[in-house]
């Protein structure tokens, strides 16, 4: 049933679905699509690192892709991730690290490493997720995918109060799509390419508090590139931790240590 929903989900993306009819546009001059985006906007600016346990799963709809497990995710803005694969004792399976240049995963079950420079498509060949590390930081976070935001098109509302807000480029095209709900709390982040095709949509809920700020603990994305669609679920968020830069390295320089990340929160 999920691939056939997935599937769904790809077609109506490459066919440029039309506005839902449940959505209609806000009237000249309303005030709230600048409200909300002014404060997605400072949200960011106090949303930049994060580390948590996270179950996640990953099918593609052609079944070439299953992915399930935990992981500890340590994450800070705008591209250093970390990501951990935990086996059923919390052991480490395997190991992604990227400080948002280069990269290193270390994989315990045959002791390999391989380290190298980042491209766009690193999470698609380690996880089955094609989405570039800034844009997982950007997701993970719940925060815009670029700074400055882009410029508020056209505002729109659905009869839930939700209010779905187009981002355009220097010459007008739609390149991200933002949806909120009537709390100001994000529900949607889509990335759109020239041709104003849906290239990933994430949906965010359960949202709970953490350190005084609602936080997104689940968020699922569909990504067109593989046709994938994940599942995350998070627990025992920490927003904003320190972090040293020897968090989004595996091993020193001079080739010592160990590839364990800090386990606090297991």
């Amino acid at each position: 049933m999920k691939r056939i929903a997935v599937g769904a989900a790809l077609l109506c993306w490459a066919t440029a679905c039309a506005t839902p009819v449940s959505f209609r546009p806000l009237p000249a001059g309303d005030p709230r699509p600048d409200q909300l985006l002014a404060d997605w906007a400072e949200l960011a600016s106090q949303r930049q690192r994060l580390r948590g346990l996270a179950r996640l799963a990953v099918d593609g709809y052609d079944g070439s892709v299953q992915l399930r497990g935990k992981q500890l995710v340590v994450l800070e803005r705008p591209s250093r991730l970390r990501v951990e694969i935990l086996g059923f004792l919390n052991q480490s399976l395997a190991v992604i690290a990227t400080d948002g240049e280069g990269f290193e995963v270390y994989r315990a079950e045959d002791q390999s490493y391989e380290t190298g420079v980042v491209d766009e498509h690193l999470l698609w060949k380690e996880a089955g997720i094609d989405l570039s590390p800034a844009e997982a930081v950007a997701v993970l976070l719940g925060v815009p995918i670029s700074e400055p935001l882009p410029a508020p098109a056209n505002a729109v509302r659905n009869a839930d109060g939700r209010i779905r807000i187009d981002l355009v480029d220097a010459r007008g095209s739609v390149v991200q799509r933002v949806t909120f709900d009537p709390a100001g709390q994000l529900r949607a982040l889509e990335r759109l390419d020239d041709s104003a095709a849906v290239v990933w949509a994430a949906q965010f809920d359960a949202y709970r508090d953490v350190g005084g700020s609602a936080f997104a603990h689940s968020i699922e994305v569909d990504v067109r590139s593989g046709t994938t669609h994940a599942e995350i679920s998070f627990r025992n968020v920490e927003l904003n931790p320190d972090l040293p830069a020897e968090m989004f390295h595996l091993f020193p320089a001079d080739g010592g240590g160990s590839p364990s990340a800090d386990a606090e929160g297991r």
